[in-house]
């Protein structure tokens, strides 16, 4: 090794080792890097932004929650209270039926019987739509399966029949049952199918863009990671000389960075969780400065070969 101002040169290089194809590779890797560099930062910026959005600050998530808690309470009761009153009608009718069929009922009985199995229905729909609904549509849709529908239809039908057993303790409390009861899982599942399904087309729409970006990162680093790696192979010839050595140090860090944005990148589409996106756009930054480092790496290594 000797100094030539403040440029050091590489002295030994034996004739049957051709420079002319690193340098090649060197000079291809640094113009494609120069050529793609604004892109490659772009790239990072927005996936680095889009992911920062997806995880929302506790403020925000909590602000949500309520507002879908909100939403979710007025359509349970609102749907509840529909179909409670419905099937509170179909209630009194069969149960009125039956009385007449097996028992003895009257015209004021059978009125007031209908009567309270409408509002036995209308209420426990509303009441437990509306709790249903806010507690659903507040969480996550897909955590209320047959155990949660069956604990609100239990709910509004005790509601409902209890209310209508104030106005008849036949009719009013067997048609308020049934309404209520109905009225709780139609209240509650509509509350919830509307409210999550909108909040899905959203973390949907929020996973193709990720997916989207991170895919558009990964093809424009594509290029510059084949060139490294072509680097590295022909840097084999030349592992007796320091500067090489160095430089193809520097490459592997970069390929090892790559690499490890890459797996990143998967998770989060392999394990639907998209706030792993975050860790994801930390790493393609990363990508970015190594990339960089290496293009001056490059840029210095091309230098000392030519001068050599």
């Amino acid at each position: 090794m000797t100094t030539d101002g403040e440029m050091c040169t590489i002295d030994f290089v034996p004739t049957y080792y051709k420079t002319v194809e690193l340098e090649e590779r060197l000079k291809s890797f640094v113009n494609l890097y120069d050529r793609h560099e604004d892109r490659l930062q772009g790239a990072t910026e927005s996936f680095t932004q889009l992911a920062a959005r997806v995880r929302e600050t506790p403020e925000v998530a909590a602000a949500n929650r309520v507002f879908r808690g909100l939403l979710g309470g007025v359509l349970g009761a609102v749907s509840g209270a529909i179909a409670g009153g419905v099937w509170g009608v179909l209630g009194s009718v069969g149960a009125t039926t039956y009385q007449s069929l097996y028992g003895e009922i009257g015209a004021v009985d059978a009125t007031v019987g209908f009567a309270g199995s409408v509002v036995g229905g209308v209420a426990g729909g509303v009441f437990t739509g509306s709790v249903g609904g806010a507690v659903g549509a507040s969480t996550s849709s897909s955590s209320h399966g047959a155990v949660s529908n069956a604990l609100w239809v239990a709910i509004g039908a005790a509601t409902g029949g209890a209310i209508g057993a104030i106005f008849s303790r036949t009719v009013g409390a067997a048609g308020g049952a049934v309404g209520g009861g109905f009225g709780a899982l139609l209240g509650t599942r509509f509350a919830v199918d509307v409210v999550g399904g909108a909040r899905e087309k959203i973390e949907t729409k929020q996973e193709v863009s990720l997916m989207q970006t991170g895919l558009d990162f990964s093809e424009t680093i594509k290029p510059l990671l084949v060139e490294l790696s072509a680097i590295n192979t022909t840097s084999e010839k030349f592992q007796f000389v320091p500067q090489v050595n160095f430089f193809t140090r520097q490459t592997e860090k970069t390929l090892a960075a790559a690499a490890a944005m890459e797996e990143t990148v998967a998770a989060p589409q392999r394990d639907k969780d998209l706030t792993q996106f975050e860790e994801a756009a930390k790493r393609s930054r990363r990508v970015c400065e190594e990339l960089k480092t290496t293009r001056t790496e490059a840029g210095t290594l091309l230098t000392l070969l030519r001068r050599s």
